[in-house]
């Protein structure tokens, strides 16, 4: 049985985390997100570390191609052999495309499947504007079903609630349109390749995930 290894894509809150915990344990991946592969090397006291946290933290600036293709290099070397993974935050654009296929090929891996979760703009908004969170221990809550008062505190630390300000109907829109314009054109360019398995993100989290299972299948 050969080692697949897949690519996670979609746009914000089209429930990427919950499929990338279903996906892991229903398939037996190993789950790179790179976003957190960021923040880890961000910590390490390196001159790789620093360099990242200099971008990340202090300017506030999104890491070059070649970056991303490090950190998940040394990623890939972690992962024992014979695993299949589960790729999420790469590539996020089309120039990163080379540089993950180069990384993956390193290890003599290919991929094998990306996986789209298609979701609409106003979904994606009705979805993110409910996420409010513990400004304290981060706790997360969902409006209407955790929470039903902008007023209301923390029922494990007692902190204040509130917004992430990129979790506002605004900031939703505006990283809605940066997916479309940056994210998009790499699903089409793997759609072109025949290896996209496109899914409903409209679905639950349980229909999406067989939807993803039956499509990789067929």
């Amino acid at each position: 049985m050969s080692i697949e290894n897949y690519i996670l894509l979609g746009p914000p809150g089209s429930g990427k985390s919950t499929q990338a915990e279903l996906l892991s344990a229903g398939l037996g991946l190993r789950h790179i997100d790179i976003g957190s592969a960021l923040r880890a090397a961000a910590e390490e006291d390196t001159p790789f570390g620093h360099m990242v946290n200099a971008t990340i933290n202090k300017r506030r600036e999104l890491v070059s191609d070649d970056i991303v293709k490090a950190v998940l290099e040394k990623a890939l070397k972690n992962i024992q052999a014979p695993q299949g993974i589960l790729l999420d935050g790469a590539p996020r654009r089309a120039s990163q495309i080379d540089k993950v296929t180069e990384a993956l090929r390193s290890v003599g891996r290919t991929i094998s499947w990306v996986i789209f979760i298609d979701l609409s703009e106003e979904e994606s908004i009705e979805r993110i504007s409910k996420r409010y969170l513990c400004l304290s221990c981060h706790k997360p809550y969902i409006f209407g079903k955790d929470i039903f008062s902008t007023e209301a505190v923390c029922d494990a630390c007692g902190g204040k609630i509130g917004q992430r300000t990129d979790d506002t109907p605004a900031g939703v829109r505006k990283r809605f349109q940066i997916f479309q314009a940056e994210t998009l054109p790499v699903a089409d360019y793997f759609e072109k390749a025949k290896t996209l398995l496109r899914v409903d993100g409209h679905q639950d989290a349980q229909a999406i995930y067989q939807d993803i299972i039956r499509q990789k299948g067929r």
